[in-house]
């Protein structure tokens, strides 16, 4: 039997894990991908909050925290060829007497590609389940909590809002592009279109996931060695060691319960 056991039900994990989890630092990373049919460079920063816990036991053996926020902002850079805007005007012929047939220059009208920058906060929310893991390590025993497998992220509400800035972005490149006013509402629907929705969640998924996939976030932290009893003058203070410590997911008559074991000496 062990010698010191702990326990969390389940009303003091929905304060002790949350509180874990706001003290992750921010995440960041930046990298290039496809926008629909555009290319696009973007860089972003996410923070965690919120969620609330349930204490699974085996089966399936999980902390599971449902609605958990990934709060993120994003700035994006798309890269928009407007050469389909390209057009010639028609060329008008008319025959003079003594000169023959006389046509207008060909004159055509060519766009440029454009670099539209957008800049966008949100958030989406996860349902994940973590796994304890145990380890000792530079003279502290962890209990961390590490997620299993990839959390689903409800990037749709997410995707149209983002899909919304970018439309708002992509109207005030245009109106800077000479030429193009009559257009512009044209180009704009066309640009939105061949983007959709389907383009920006493939986008945003490949940006927010990793930034959960990999997620563990420490629920213990305990000295392998402490002092228990300060030393006296002339004598030396009363030590514990640690010498193993286990955390489970148990099954209890009120609320289930995290529970640590600790074997001393």
């Amino acid at each position: 039997m062990p010698d010191i056991i702990a326990a969390l039900d389940e009303t003091s994990a929905n304060v002790v894990v949350p509180r874990a989890v706001n003290t992750l630092p921010p995440f960041s990373a930046s990298g290039s991908g496809s926008l629909g049919p555009f290319g696009a460079t973007w860089s972003a920063s996410a923070k965690l909050s919120n969620g609330s816990v349930d204490l699974i036991p085996p089966p399936p053996d999980v902390i599971r925290i449902t609605n958990c926020r990934l709060n993120y902002s994003l700035n994006l850079n798309v890269s928009v060829d407007l050469s389909f805007l390209n057009f010639c005007l028609p060329r008008v012929c008319i025959t003079l007497p003594f000169i023959g047939r006389v046509c207008t220059p060909r004159i055509c009208i060519t766009f440029p590609t454009i670099s539209i920058p957008v800049s966008h906060s949100s958030f989406v929310t996860f349902t994940a389940d973590f796994r304890l893991n145990v380890l000792l390590t530079g003279g502290n025993w962890l209990v961390d909590a590490v997620v299993v497998g990839v959390p689903s992220l409800q990037i749709s509400a997410a995707a149209a809002a983002l899909l919304a800035a970018i439309g708002a972005a992509v109207s005030a490149a245009l109106l800077l592009v000479p030429g193009i006013g009559p257009l512009l509402a044209l180009a704009a629907a066309a640009i939105i279109a061949a983007i959709g929705i389907a383009g920006v969640t493939g986008l945003l998924g490949p940006i927010l996931t990793p930034f959960v996939s990999g997620l563990t976030f420490n629920l213990i932290t305990h000295p392998q060695v402490f002092e228990v009893l300060a030393a006296s003058p002339g004598e030396a203070a009363v030590t514990v060691n640690v010498d193993s410590l286990a955390a489970t997911l148990v099954a209890s008559p009120g609320e289930d319960e995290l529970r640590v074991d600790a074997d001393i000496s």
